[in-house]
Parts: structure tokens; sequence; C-alpha cells
């Protein structure tokens, strides 16, 4: 008798795309996963990390997150979820005593740097058919001492090494306490050599710290499987030892540069202590699409478009010539009716070079209006960086004081 289990994660509910919401787009994936898990008898879910865009959800997006979880519990389905980098951990945390009675294990964060294993049940059975090491996003304070003085390099090596000890750790207490049973790991990190959507994204996954430049041979041989989040991209990493890990991606695309990615889920299958995996697409009801070029060529490529989802299709203009504004926008308007395209963004490739950089390096997964608040801007690095609230907030006072200063003197 084999175990399914679905591997998904960075649903990023309560996420908004220029400020459109996409609360639409999440319950469209959530029913499509609930009926997949009727399907597909699937007797588990993995969500590895970022559950939420930010670290304080709206009350829709958290209705449609315990909307899952109490369906989810209707199906009989065991859930295991964990922390990610746009999450907050004391929140999801917060309940995970309560939802323990619908059958959900949380691991939002790991501030004792113990870990936490969690057994996987064939519905009906008492014997653990898998265990999964759960290891939430991982922060370089929560799992060792910051030491006084170091260069970046010496951090980092250090917080690998520590990052590696840490499943090592789990793996064993895996072994022995689950003797015989495959243990999937989970991760939410950034593997060096990954592949990004753009560049754009390749850019800021190279600065934000301790969530990059972690090698895929933190994980043992002796993982059967390690289940990932934080890349949207879905694919499998590479190995050293074919430990075979995989990033699931995220359901939706989350900014136009993801609007090429497939959006999928992976459902594990164990039968015989074995895993095996295969690959779900996600059927999408939206396109996101880019226009890109002169502006004759734009309106021809918006004449050609053939609206194919439920819901409208929502586009991005890139210009590269010099256009009178107004004229083209009257031009187009009337097209986009026709065609169920809504015009979210309107930019050109020769001007506001550094502003539209910025743009994209942080529409996904923040309110999508960084230009408009730089001390959110300010947030968001920190938050990336690896510090917590506590941290954020004793800094801030002076970032507003220079802030403040170079406003005045500007």
């Amino acid at each position: 008798m084999s175990l399914k289990i679905i591997h998904t994660a960075d649903w990023h509910l309560g996420q908004t795309f220029l400020q459109k919401s996409r609360i639409e787009e999440h319950q469209y994936f959530i029913e499509w996963l609930l009926k997949t898990i009727q399907t597909q008898a699937i007797d588990a879910i993995i969500i590895a990390g970022d559950v939420f865009d930010v670290s304080s959800p709206s009350v829709e997006a958290i209705n449609k997150y315990h909307y899952f979880l109490l369906e989810a519990y209707n199906l009989n389905v065991q859930v295991i979820i964990i922390g990610g980098n746009h999450d907050s951990a004391s929140r999801l945390n917060s309940y995970k005593d309560i939802f323990k009675i619908l059958n959900v294990s949380i691991v939002g964060g790991d501030l004792n740097n113990v870990g936490e294993l969690i057994p996987v049940y064939k519905r009906g059975t008492t014997n653990a058919a898998a265990v999964i090491a759960a290891v939430p996003y991982l922060r370089d304070g929560d799992i060792r001492k910051i030491i006084e003085g170091e260069t970046v390099n010496e951090a980092h090596g250090l917080f690998t090494s520590e990052v590696k000890k840490h499943y090592d750790n789990l793996l064993k207490q895996a072994k022995t306490n689950y003797p015989g049973v495959p243990v999937i790991g989970t991760a939410h990190l950034y593997v060096t050599g990954c592949i990004l959507s753009e560049s754009a994204e390749k850019r800021m996954h190279s600065l934000v710290g301790t969530l990059g430049q972690i090698p895929s041979s933190v994980f043992s041989a002796g993982y059967d499987y390690i289940a990932m989040g934080h890349i949207h991209k879905p694919q499998m990493v590479q190995h050293p030892d074919n430990v075979i890990a995989k990033y699931a991606g995220s359901p939706i695309p989350l900014s136009f540069n993801e609007r090429n990615d497939l959006k999928e889920i992976t459902v594990l299958t164990i039968a015989d202590n074995k895993i095996a995996h295969e690959s779900l697409s996600i059927p999408l009801q939206r396109s996101v699409i880019r226009f890109e070029g002169k502006a004759d060529e734009i309106i021809e490529k918006i004449k050609l478009h053939k609206p194919s989802q439920v819901l409208p299709t929502w586009a991005e203009i890139i210009i590269t010539e010099a256009v009178n504004f107004i004229d083209f926008n009257n031009e187009i308007n009337d097209l986009c009716i026709d065609r169920k395209i809504e015009i979210l963004n309107r930019t050109t490739k020769y001007t506001s070079i550094n502003n539209q950089s910025i743009r994209e390096e942080y529409i996904a997964g923040t309110d999508n209006n960084p230009l408009d608040n730089i001390p959110k801007i300010f947030t968001i690095r920190c938050e990336k960086k690896g510090m917590n609230e506590e941290s954020i907030a004793g800094i801030m006072p002076l970032f507003m004081q220079i802030l403040n200063e170079i406003n005045n003197t500007y």
C-alpha cells in the first residue's frame, strides 16, 4: 500500500500585483488542489514556506488559509507547514497547538535549533510510512552565535556549516527514531546554481544574505527527498550524492518575471520504502504577459493576443522608443478591452532604468509599490538579511534620521 504526498510551496497568500489582489487566482488554485487531493488519493501535503506574502497578512488571506486547512481536514489529509522568509514565525506558531486537532503540523521557526520530526501516516494506519525532518527558513541567529568582527565570508562559511550540522542532526534522529522509513527534509532557502526566472531575480538573491549561496551538499546522503521552497521556478537541484531535492515553485506567477514559468505541484509516491515523484501542472486562470518593442510592434502583439483564461490578462508594456503616450494609450485602450487585457505597468527601456531595476528586484512578494515608500524598502532589505522585527525597530530611527538629512539636503 503506497503513501502519497503533495509538495507545494510559496503560496504568498495576500499578495498584491501592482495593487491588484490575487485572491481569485489563489481561490482557483486551492479548489483545484483540494480536488487533486481527492482524485489522487493524497495522504499528506507539505507546504514548504511562504504561506503568506507578508508577516502581517490581511484578514482575507488568513481566511483563505483557514479555509484550506479545514477542507483538508474534511478530506482526512495530514498537513505539514514550514515558515518561509515572508512568513512571521510567531504568527504561524501561535495556533500550532490548536491546529493539531485538524491534523496540521506547523514549524514556523526554529529558535531552539533542535528541529522537529513529523511522522507521516497512510490514512487509516498507525505505523509511520515516512518521516519529515521539518526545517523552516533559518536565520543566521537561529542556529549560531554571531562572532564580533567576523568577515562576510567567514560568517557565510560558519552559517553554511551550521546549516549542514542542523540537517545532519535531524537525519540522525530520524534514522534512530523511525528506522527503515524514508526521510523527507524540508528547506526554504536559495541553493547555489538553481535557475531563476530572470536576471533581475538573480540580482535580488545575490543581495539577501543567508537566503542565498547555500550549497546543496548541506543535505547529506540518507535523505530520500528534500521538499524545497523560496525559488518560484520549479526545478530539480543538482546534488553531489544524488539526493533528490526539488523546488516546487509558486502556484501562480508572482511577477512579470515569472510569466513564462510552468506552475506545478509535485506528487511523491512512497512504496516499499522508496520514493517516486511526478509533477502535475497547475491550470492557471489568468495570463501574465509582457508586450515589449516599438509602439507599432506592441500594437500588433496586442491585436494577436487571444484570451484563453477565465480571468482577464494582466500585461506589462515596455516601449523601446520615444512615443506620444497620450496617442499611444488611446490607440491600445480599445484593443485591450476587446481582448480582456488589463495593462498594469507601462515603462520604457531608455529612461528610468534605476527605478525599473528596483521594481524588478522587489516586486515579487511585496506590496508592489516600493518606490513610494523608502522605509518599506529598507524594512524589506533588513528582513531579507535575516533581521527580526525587534532589530529592525532598533535601527529604524537612525535610518529615518539619515533619510531626513538627505531630504533636507536636496
